[in-house]
C-alpha cells in the first residue's frame, strides 16, 4: 500500500517552487503532478479481492 505521507512529500517538493517557474513550465509541472495522480488512483489495489 503506498503511504499517504509519502506521497504528499513527494507532491509538495514537486510544486515548492513552481510559481518560480515560467508559465508554460509551470504547467508542466502541474501537469507532471496530476499524471502521477491519476496513475497513484487507477492502479490496482494491492490487497483486493482475488488478488494475494
Amino acid at each position: 500500500m503506498i503511504d499517504p505521507e509519502t506521497v504528499a512529500q513527494h507532491l509538495q517538493s514537486a510544486l515548492e517552487h513552481v510559481s518560480d517557474l515560467r508559465p508554460a513550465e509551470e504547467l508542466a509541472a502541474y501537469e507532471q503532478v496530476l499524471a502521477e495522480l491519476t496513475e497513484l488512483l487507477n492502479a490496482p489495489d494491492e490487497h483486493g479481492p482475488g488478488l494475494t
